[in-house]
């Protein structure tokens, strides 16, 4: 990891006419078209204002994206492209308060109301340019391929604004089947592959990894904490353990790790880490938008090497009773449980009462439901007091997860409250 990146911005549009920027089935689109898309789409005789970007294939959108921050207006990214979201953004007000090269993206939204966060180009650039100092001597030659979508801050990064910057081209559809990747490694001879804890759990239920045509090089996962059964099963069939991101829309990239490598995760380049009097998580990194430390609500442990473990989520923990109970330590020892698959566990309140209830995913040949919700419940008493045991219990055959492949929490409330 110690390849200097050139520092090359977004925004200079001077790739060779045919320089591959982006591979479409048997179509290259080059450095010539890509300008030609942006030319397009320019606008630089209307007032400055907010342009809603609705492009649904990669390389249009990364045109739109272009088009609009050359031209000073500022570019919209919604959270997905559902019409209803879409038509909540139909009256956007002109960005007078908006600095120049920003645009504004969204928060998923899997626990309340999407929240707009801007990011500057200049912020863009850096992430680019760490990506690039950290990864680009092995991604040299590669073609990003991605299971991820790219109106989201990881999609965007890593599958189009760095492979941009770095002069590698990117795959321009979003591998939604497993058939899908099949087809795009017998195609592509080099690649990396960008995708989430879900994508990367299923893939290995589907296909026989070590049978398919080629292996990605590099295999990068976000959204969520990878499981190191499953890191572990890439390492054996591909050769390569996933790479996992750690990072927040607010916050762009923070620190990576790889499994087989241990627990803990490394800071990326010129971010520094710290924390609160509470545990919280403190970062500064030339991808925020100033010098001022932002507070995660990650409870984390900084290490004497300056590597950190983290500890869970601060809002996520609930008061039953006055007893304080951690919901990612209670999800994390129900899927110790050799029944379970995966479990996530969320509040609710009945009758003015705080309680909790579990959704779980069971392995194959479990008891009858009875059976097995008295031994789940047997095995958390071990950790936790009888008032905090889940009160509400249901069973799916995988837990809910948003595009992003981030577990959606308000389908998982919505499951708990729903009659069984």
């Amino acid at each position: 990891m110690n390849v200097t990146h050139p520092g090359i911005s977004l925004l200079r549009l001077d790739w060779p006419d045919a320089h591959v920027v982006a591979r479409d089935g048997a179509h290259m689109a080059t450095g010539g078209e890509l300008r030609a898309a942006i030319e397009r789409r320019r606008l630089p005789a209307l007032p400055r204002r907010r342009i809603l970007l609705q492009e649904k294939t990669p390389f249009d959108f990364l045109a739109a994206l272009l088009a609009a921050l050359t031209d000073d207006h500022v570019p919209v990214i919604p959270p997905n492209y559902q019409p209803q979201t879409l038509a909540s953004f139909t009256n956007l007000a002109p960005p007078h308060e908006v600095t120049p090269q920003t645009l504004e993206l969204y928060t998923s939204g899997s626990s309340g109301e999407p929240k707009c966060v801007r990011k500057t180009v200049r912020q863009l650039d850096a992430e680019c340019d760490v990506l690039e100092q950290c990864w680009g001597g092995l991604a040299s030659g590669t073609t990003t391929l991605a299971t991820t979508p790219h109106h989201h801050i990881y999609g965007l990064l890593f599958r189009l604004l760095w492979p941009l910057t770095a002069g590698r081209p990117f795959d321009n559809t979003t591998i939604a089947e497993p058939t899908a990747l099949v087809e795009s490694l017998r195609e592509t001879p080099s690649t990396l592959l960008i995708s989430s804890p879900a994508h990367l759990s299923r893939l290995y239920q589907l296909l026989d990894l070590a049978a398919l045509p080629q292996r990605p090089k590099l295999i990068f996962s976000s959204g969520g904490p990878l499981a190191a059964e499953t890191a572990a099963r890439y390492k054996r069939d591909w050769g390569t353990t996933p790479i996992e991101v750690f990072g927040s829309t607010e916050s762009g990239g923070i620190a990576w790790r790889q499994h087989d490598l241990g627990e803990r995760w490394q800071p990326l380049p010129k971010v520094v880490v710290d924390t609160d009097t509470d545990g919280a998580l403190l970062v500064r990194s030339p991808f925020l938008p100033d010098d001022q430390p932002l507070r995660m609500e990650d409870a984390a442990e900084i290490c004497a090497d300056g590597t950190f473990l983290l500890r869970g989520r601060l809002d996520r923990i609930v008061k039953i009773e006055e007893k304080r109970l951690s919901l990612p330590e209670m999800e994390a020892w129900l899927t110790d449980h050799p029944a379970v698959a995966s479990a996530a566990i969320a509040p609710l309140t009945l009758s003015g009462r705080t309680l909790v209830g579990a959704v779980v995913v069971a392995k194959s040949g479990i008891p009858e439901r009875k059976a097995l919700i008295d031994s789940l419940r047997q095995h958390l008493r071990q950790r936790f007091d009888t008032v905090l045991l889940p009160r509400r219990w249901r069973f799916v055959g995988e837990l809910p997860c948003n595009e992003r492949g981030k577990l959606a929490l308000a389908e998982v409330t919505r499951l708990l409250e729903s009659t069984p």
